[in-house]
């Protein structure tokens, strides 16, 4: 358990360095994106606090990494938080994401399919529990500024009940 958890952790350490590493070397093209939406959590504890949670996030991309054969790389950070009846919690997310984009026929509108891996802070019940979790994700861009992003992220489990801060959600994006 301890020796997964240390190679998970590294690989994760590695990817990170390597992206934030190509990421630093092309700042001058990166792009800032905020999204806002909707979070629906999967896990039947999450969904007892509330069934659907604000969705916020800010993206930063830069050109892909070679290595990767990905047209883009995102550092994103996402918050899915709800408040009901005196009860709050949140899931915060730390993402390295490559992007693989296809256009839409001959209009400005293209698709991405994202795939993502980083650190999920989850704090629900009782002291905050960072885990790992990966996101898998499609993006309907409606021009050079606008788009609509479907995410499901799967994470490892966490808390007294095993819970897993597992969910699909739904933004609206404008990048800036």
């Amino acid at each position: 358990m301890m020796m997964t958890r240390w190679i998970r952790w590294s690989a994760l350490g590695a990817l990170m360095t390597l992206t934030f590493a190509t990421a630093a070397a092309q700042l001058e093209t990166a792009a800032a994106r905020l999204r806002f939406g909707a979070y629906f959590p999967s896990d039947t504890d999450l969904q007892a606090f509330n069934k659907t949670w604000f969705a916020v996030g800010l993206t930063f991309a830069t050109d892909g990494v070679p290595l990767f054969g990905s047209d883009a790389t995102e550092l994103s950070a996402d918050l899915f938080t709800h408040q009901t009846g005196g009860s709050r919690g949140a899931i915060t997310s730390l993402l390295v994401t490559q992007v693989y984009e296809q256009p839409v026929n001959n209009s400005d509108a293209r698709l991405q399919l994202r795939l993502g891996v980083g650190l999920y802070v989850v704090d629900t019940t009782g002291p905050s529990k960072n885990i790992f979790g990966g996101r898998i994700g499609l993006t309907l861009w409606f021009n050079e500024a606008y788009s609509a992003e479907l995410n499901l992220d799967i994470t490892d489990r966490f808390g007294a009940n095993r819970d897993r801060a597992n969910g699909l959600s739904f933004t609206i994006g404008y990048q800036f």
